[in-house]
């Protein structure tokens, strides 16, 4: 069903209705929230105006017609069209369009007004009144206490200390905290301690790299672009880093959003927010792959309309690619016109300028001189096999694409820009095609200066590079909407500009000004976006930071705040939250304070009888809920409970190395694909380092579900399985952290019941119970006995450590 899909989807009128006020009212009640400002399949009903020129299927009424007419039919259910899906109007509504269709479809002088959108998510916020609750110390728990006593549940006391600092930790670092750091609080009598606690959590450069992991995963983060070859992305990492930083400094995050959508437009002169735009190259590459250029260039654009709508709207946009929306507002030409803002974008390398040396600029100057001399050298010896091997396969393209191709940079129009960014790689001569075409003579020539080149490159390192975006230039190629729903861009369709959403208030984007370079496109989107007044950017991320502290948002799909995802728990709860996020400057640090200071985040884990039964998913947070490490957290924690954990921060991914069983699922010869960082040191540090590679995860992290990074992952999978176990108990990395920390303890301590109170310590940050102590001491008897090494007994007392809920759960 194209033009009136899901066209009366509201309440119906009763019977009896005149003409022509009251079969206008029928169309406002049942068709104005999906025909109206949204005006899905094209259809606008608001107006006679817009009714007579119709959708897709063209005109909805023929005045003075009613049995011609497309929206009569679709009510009557006569021929494919059957409208409202899977049942009829009021025979007395049908009744009373028809007459007034033959009547001549007069409309009322004012006409009608599109109804606002009725779902939550589309309307702003609006701070509401904070309820009067005794007990509520602060208005989150006061929304909270309300509902929590609506439904006569008990709440959870206060967690022990200890609990607390570890949840804290965990929640804001990623990392346990050590004995000694548990014990200075727990002593802490201040009645400010625990907000100190939090706020030096915050403080600390280990946060941005917990919170940094949750934002990568948003955007597909990876290190390499994906696909059969999956080669790496170079300098990808900065924007890791870039990301890691912005949360350290509590960057706002409206300000976080333009860098990353058009840092390059709005602020020019700043090289973070030119490393910001990484947002777009971080994803998959489809560039690899240049004999299907177009396809690949078509598909990249709905990957960044895609990514975009989920990430920062919260929404589904993606499903309106093919056709309109089918739950909520959004049809199919709103796709196209976010489409539009990205098409004239190319992605590019922003140099990140150099050293402030006088020296060292003016040396690198002579080294270009140097290299830019053996390249023209090289290109001397090649030119005419290149040549004669593009000239070859230009011929194989259409006359206007050999037109864009020869046609000088400078000179190339917008359509020829973007046919020869289409082409290049196709039209290009590889260097196995260059050197099966040259003579002997020209190969000796070659040989000479690639000698040459690599003497005198030994020592020399490239300048620093970020993969970053631009437009093509100030005019934008056309964008079209496909027809019948074709992958590469159909010109038969229907030209759109660029735009934003019609169901939240977005209009056209605005022409450039004369002096841009750009078309601004993405500038006007990141400022829509980043408005005060946007219904759903702040919500989205407050929602989300909500999720990552309860495990489930106030709205639990946190990337699909339609229609088809649940209305929130605490509705006015998500509202308050994001006025005041907007009103506090944007501060995810605040963010985490406000919710982190609240009886509702510091309740123990422990389960009241009654919620049980009445309340089994903890909506409405009687307890705090406890969760698993996920798979950073599990391999981090247990190189630092070894002892060998590396804080060093930033740069390059880290290619740690694998079991050869490990590296079976290689797609390519394991040592062309897994490049070992030959510095051991490295091979230590957080793993949020460690190399992200799109068709291959290190086999401990896939079996503790870290997510796979082709699309944004909203919320991470926890489940419980028996590769877990097995990982922990037998997989190579446990056993040798296990062994560092056996030597470690056995070094250190020459008494049993010491070396068992620090392998307490160390793993759980807790000292043993007696019991656990005597258990301890049976098991590094029977080990010393059975491996003939107090060492070896040891390692296998840390091992079993390593494998208990305590270490693996947060409470």
């Amino acid at each position: 069903m194209k033009a009136l899909q899901a066209l009366f989807v509201c309440p119906l009128l009763a019977a009896g209705a005149s003409l022509p006020e009251d079969a206008i009212a029928i169309l406002d009640a049942n068709c104005s929230s999906c025909h109206g400002a949204a005006a899905m399949s094209g259809l606008n009903l608001t107006t006679r105006a817009y009714a007579l020129k119709g959708g897709e299927k063209g005109a909805a009424i023929i005045p003075g017609d009613s049995a011609a007419s497309v929206l009569m039919k679709a009510v009557r259910h006569e021929g494919a069209l059957k409208m409202p899906p899977g049942r009829k109007l009021a025979e007395s509504d049908v009744n009373a369009l028809g007459k007034w269709i033959d009547a001549g479809a007069s409309w009322p002088d004012e006409p009608a007004k599109p109804s606002a959108p009725q779902w939550w998510s589309f309307r702003k916020p609006v701070a509401p009144e904070v309820p009067r609750v005794d007990g509520a110390s602060n208005p989150i728990d006061a929304f909270v206490l309300r509902s929590i006593r609506q439904h006569s549940l008990t709440t959870t006391p206060a967690a022990e200390r200890a609990t607390l600092a570890r949840r804290a930790y965990y929640d804001l670092h990623g990392l346990p905290p050590t004995a000694a750091e548990v014990q200075a609080f727990a002593r802490n009598t201040s009645p400010k301690a625990y907000e100190k606690l939090v706020n030096d959590l915050l403080a600390s450069p280990r946060y941005g790299e917990k919170w940094g992991r949750f934002w990568l995963d948003l955007v597909r983060y990876a290190d390499t672009a994906g696909f059969e070859a999956d080669p790496y992305t170079a300098d990808a990492w900065r924007y890791r880093d870039y990301v890691i930083e912005s949360f350290n400094n509590d960057k706002p995050y409206n300000r976080f959003v333009k860098e990353q959508l058009a840092g390059d437009e709005i602020y020019p002169e700043d090289v973070t927010a030119k490393i910001a735009t990484g947002y777009y190259c971080v994803g998959p590459n489809r560039d690899i792959n240049p004999e299907q250029a177009e396809v690949n260039r078509e598909e990249t654009l709905m990957d960044w309309v895609d990514t975009t709508g989920a990430v920062f709207l919260g929404l589904t946009v993606g499903c309106a690619r093919c056709h309109d929306h089918k739950f909520d507002p959004i049809p199919k030409r709103d796709y196209y016109r976010m489409q539009a803002i990205f098409t004239p974008m190319v992605k590019t390398r922003a140099a990140l300028g150099f050293l402030p040396s006088l020296f060292w600029d003016i040396s690198q100057n002579k080294n270009e001189v140097k290299l830019h001399e053996l390249a023209d050298r090289i290109e001397a010896a090649q030119a005419r096999c290149k040549k004669s091997i593009s000239e070859a396969k230009l011929a194989k393209l259409d006359a206007e694409t050999r037109e864009a191709v020869r046609t000088e940079a400078a000179r190339r129009t917008p359509r020829q820009e973007q046919l020869f960014r289409e082409v290049r790689g196709r039209v290009g001569a590889g260097q196995n095609e260059i050197r099966a075409c040259m003579s002997e003579d020209e190969k000796t020539k070659l040989a000479g200066v690639e000698h040459e080149l690599v003497s005198y490159a030994l020592g020399q390192k490239p300048k620093p590079y970020a993969c970053a975006v631009t437009d093509v230039s100030r005019e934008a190629p056309r964008t079209y909407m496909p027809l019948r729903g074709s992958v590469v861009g159909d010109v038969t369709g229907e030209l759109v500009g660029a735009g934003f959403l019609s169901a939240l208030g977005g209009g056209d984007a605005p022409e450039p000004p004369v002096s841009a370079t750009t078309t601004n496109r993405r500038k006007a989107l990141a400022e829509w976006l980043a408005s005060p007044d946007h219904p759903l950017t702040a919500r989205v991320i407050v929602n989300r930071v909500w999720q990552q502290h309860f495990g489930r948002g106030l709205a639990q799909l946190s990337s699909d705040l339609g229609s088809r995802g649940q209305e929130p728990s605490h509705p006015e709860l998500l509202d308050w939250l994001a006025t005041q996020f907007v009103a506090n400057g944007w501060s995810i640090k605040w963010l985490h304070r406000t919710i982190m200071n609240t009886d509702a985040y510091r309740r123990a884990s422990a389960v009241a009888a009654d919620s049980i039964a009445q309340d089994p998913q903890n909506t409405w947070l009687a307890h705090f809920e406890r969760r698993r490490l996920n798979a950073e957290e599990v391999r981090d924690s247990v190189l630092y409970a070894a002892g060998i954990l590396s804080l060093k921060m930033g740069g390059r991914p880290v290619v740690p190395p694998q079991t050869k069983e490990e590296l079976y699922n290689l797609t390519k010869n394991a040592s062309d694909a897994w490049i070992v960082t030959e510095d051991e040191a490295q091979h230590t540090r957080r793993t949020i380092y460690m190399i992200a590679k799109r068709t291959f995860r290190m086999p401990m992290m896939d079996v503790f579900d870290l997510p796979e990074s082709m699309l944004s992952c909203p919320r991470r999978d926890s489940s419980t399985t028996a590769p877990q176990s097995l990982t922990l108990l037998n997989g190579g990395f446990a056993v040798d952290q296990a062994r560092r920390l056996g030597e470690w303890l056995t070094e250190k301590h020459q008494d049993d019941a010491a070396l068992i109170e620090a392998a307490w310590r160390r793993v759980l940050a807790r000292a043993p119970s007696p019991e656990e102590e005597r258990l301890a001491q049976s098991l590094l008897e029977r080990q010393r006995k059975h491996l003939g090494s107090r060492a070896a007994a040891a390692s296998e007392l840390a091992r079993g450590l390593f494998n208990l809920n305590e270490f693996l759960y947060v409470d």
